[in-house]
């Protein structure tokens, strides 16, 4: 399993049975005996990975590569992130503050260090006197220097080479992102959006793998939708509604605790989100949370100067002012998915499909593995 963006601002959490682990930048296969892999395109905090380490059993540290070509997050990548969502003011876009965007902006300033690099004995001349441009202290660089070089000992090096041979040899790799489509740094809904890609066709940039060794991307959606940070929110809800749902599906952030936003299901960015992965088969999770709720709604359309428009793409820059246009298409009320899909969740996968032009490969109602149904 190889994880090929974004960092430690992502969350992913897993159930096994009465255990509940999350994930940062440690593929979420690592209860399962897995390979793990972290690729180039990763921004990776040595410190948060050694915190993952010391929770998992057994040899984990066997079974994990981290490519050389990492950008390491270090402290004072931190310090510059909070630093520069306080300079934003009332436009702050409600980052993490976990420093990932700092360190991939040096990384475009060939600043930053590697993952390989600390071995090779990197010049931190550069980057302290771009520290200290900004009045940042960057006094700790020479002990998590010492200590990530300690850490990362034994676990770099090529990536896109092991991959190539799970693949030359026969067997599979599952590739996982961490944000969203809407959150891609060029195809989201700038600026609120995180510092890297997040979109299918940047695996194999991201690993550094030929593109036919990306496979086929599988979509994976709410049947809601949800948002953690600043930005535009067409299909939001408002007042009671929303801290029902948000209880009813537990929507707080796994990296923060923050209470995530949430709104109805919204088919017009669904459908930008599809085109740009190239997505053919989607997996449906929380069914069982709208089996819940009373009166369910579908957002169909944006309302936007005066007219109706589904073209995502088009309304993009003025998405703040979209209304949205709602749709009460179906009921999941009283749902029970304890004996397979009920006819109420046939009826909203048959809905999914004929809108999205996609099929629905898997539905989960509930956390636990064993709540997933294969369509």
């Amino acid at each position: 399993m190889a994880r090929f963006n974004g960092g430690s601002n992502a969350g992913h959490t897993v159930v096994i049975g009465d255990r509940k682990s999350t994930f940062h930048l440690i593929p979420s296969g690592a209860l399962k005996g897995k390979q793990l892999l972290i690729g180039a395109g990763v921004a990776t905090d040595p410190e948060v990975l050694a915190q993952e380490l010391a929770l998992l059993p057994g040899d984990t540290r066997g079974r994990l590569l981290v490519d050389s070509r990492c950008t390491l997050v270090t402290p004072v990548d931190r310090d510059l992130d909070a630093m520069l969502e306080r300079g934003r003011g009332t436009a702050a876009l409600g980052t993490t503050k976990r420093g990932i965007g700092p360190s991939y902006a040096l990384r475009a300033l060939r600043l930053s260090p590697r993952a390989g690099d600390l071995a090779a004995g990197f010049d931190f001349a550069p980057l302290v006197s771009f520290y200290g441009s900004l009045s940042l202290d960057a006094a700790r660089l020479d002990a998590w220097a010492a200590s990530s070089r300690e850490l990362l000992r034994g676990l770099t090096g090529d990536v896109a080479a092991k991959v190539e041979r799970i693949a030359g040899a026969g067997g599979s790799v599952l590739y996982e992102g961490s944000q969203g489509t809407l959150l891609d740094l060029l195809h989201g809904t700038y600026p609120y959006v995180t510092s890297t890609h997040t979109i299918a066709s940047y695996v194999p940039a991201a690993l550094g793998i030929p593109p036919e060794l990306a496979g086929r991307p599988l979509g994976v959606m709410k049947c809601y939708t949800t948002r953690v940070g600043s930005g535009p929110f067409p299909s939001e809800i408002a007042g009671g509604d929303s801290e029902r749902l948000r209880t009813l599906g537990n929507e707080y952030g796994a990296t923060t605790g923050r209470p995530r936003r949430v709104g109805w299901l919204d088919l017009v960015s669904l459908r930008y989100a599809i085109r740009l992965n190239g997505v053919k088969e989607v997996a449906v999770t929380k069914l069982d949370v709208l089996s819940k709720v009373d009166d369910v709604k579908v957002c169909v359309a944006y309302k936007l100067r005066g007219s109706e428009t589904t073209d995502f793409q088009s309304a993009m820059g003025d998405l703040g002012q979209a209304e949205p246009v709602l749709s009460s298409p179906f009921s999941l009320r009283g749902a029970d998915f304890e004996h397979g899909l009920p006819a109420e969740g046939k009826r909203f996968v048959s809905f999914v499909e004929e809108e999205l032009g996609v099929r629905v490969r898997l539905v989960s109602h509930g956390e636990e593995r064993s709540k997933t149904i294969e369509l």
